[in-house]
């Protein structure tokens, strides 16, 4: 799932979570969440935030289980990345691209978020989720 911030990625990630409960579920943005279950974002750690992320994916993977990602991955290059692991694997993958409009539950400013829709790269086998 992509998207930009807010879009609904998260959500609908927990969905799919509810109807396949052995899934697990990946996203760059757990790896800022404290013992205290708190969201402690550090722009100077997203590189190891991702490789986190990717990680997790291939461990889940290697154990073959279903896996979620969802992050916003606005650049092709980004989602490349992922799909080439789910290949790793002889995965199929599903790219679903959430396009609703919600809070960002992380408060990412609303600059930064127009900036992201602006610049999103979309991949020609996403297809597109409008939460209603």
């Amino acid at each position: 799932m992509r998207g930009i911030p807010g879009s609904g990625k998260s959500t609908l990630a927990q969905h799919y979570m509810q109807s396949t409960p052995d899934a697990v579920h990946c996203e760059a943005d757990h790896y800022f969440i404290n013992k205290q279950d708190e969201y402690c974002y550090d722009i100077s750690k997203i590189k190891l935030a991702h490789q986190y992320c990717q990680q997790k994916m291939r461990d889940a993977l290697s154990k073959g289980l279903s896996v979620i990602v969802s992050n916003t991955t606005i650049k092709r290059w980004e989602l490349t990345a992922l799909l080439e692991i789910a290949a790793s694997y002889k995965v199929k993958s599903h790219i679903i691209h959430c396009v609703g409009l919600f809070t960002s539950t992380h408060n990412v400013p609303a600059d930064i978020v127009t900036r992201m829709a602006l610049s999103y790269e979309p991949h020609p086998d996403e297809c597109t989720y409008i939460p209603s």
